[in-house]
């Protein structure tokens, strides 16, 4: 699953460059602020640290086990984006996330989190450095496996163990800074949130994330 959503978000990026790749040829000719400004497109590593129930309703009849769940969340995924004027970017990203819960779940545990979706940023740009803040909004599904009882070495049947998948709408907000190795490779460092809202509930389970990556412009 984790392999189809890079090759989507791979295939995605490429299809968006050779799209924007006739506009260059017409960039003299437009002025104002949606101005079509150049294209960058790249891959990103990200780690953070996410903490809270990733169950809806814990120690409920619907729900028999209260567990909250803390830990380092690390991922990759990749962004595109198309610059217009000198301070607005628009395009997509997408990322898989996976918080493995071995220290205080049985191992095999897990929490894994998909998403993408269209995102809007406002970026200043100081010599090489480049400032921006913005969002994502979007759409993603999370997959949790709690095992609270057993063992990955043998082959018997576990009884204690959760499995549950659910989609969410997602709403990611972020800030960061681009520094420009040469024109067309920029180094990336970025902070977001993201907010998982199912069933008009932002889900308990959140925390910041760090974003390294690399970003190729035209």
């Amino acid at each position: 699953m984790k392999k189809e959503f890079l090759s989507k978000i791979i295939i995605t990026v490429l299809i968006l460059i050779c799209s924007f790749e006739s506009l260059q040829a017409q960039n003299d000719q437009k002025s104002g602020i949606l101005r079509y400004n150049g294209f960058q497109g790249g891959m990103m590593l990200h780690a953070g640290y996410l903490s809270g129930a990733p169950a809806e309703k814990p120690g409920s009849n619907e729900i028999p086990f209260s567990y909250n769940a803390s830990g380092i969340t690390r991922g990759l995924g990749g962004a595109a984006r198309v610059r217009f004027g000198e301070y607005l970017r628009v395009g997509i990203e997408g990322y898989v996330s996976t918080l493995p819960l071995n220290d205080d779940l049985s191992e095999g545990s897990y929490i894994a989190s998909s998403w993408g979706g269209v995102l809007a940023d406002f970026y200043l740009e100081r010599n090489r450095w480049s400032f921006f803040t913005g969002a994502t909004v979007g759409a993603g599904s999370r997959k949790n496996l709690l095992i609270f009882e057993g063992s990955m070495l043998d082959w018997n049947a576990e009884e204690k163990v959760f499995f549950h998948k659910n989609s969410f709408f997602a709403v990611d907000p972020f800030i960061g800074a681009e520094f420009a190795l040469t024109e067309v490779i920029h180094l990336v460092f970025r902070v977001d949130c993201l907010m998982q809202i199912n069933k008009n509930k932002l889900s308990d389970l959140i925390g910041p994330r760090v974003f390294i990556g690399i970003m190729f412009c035209r």
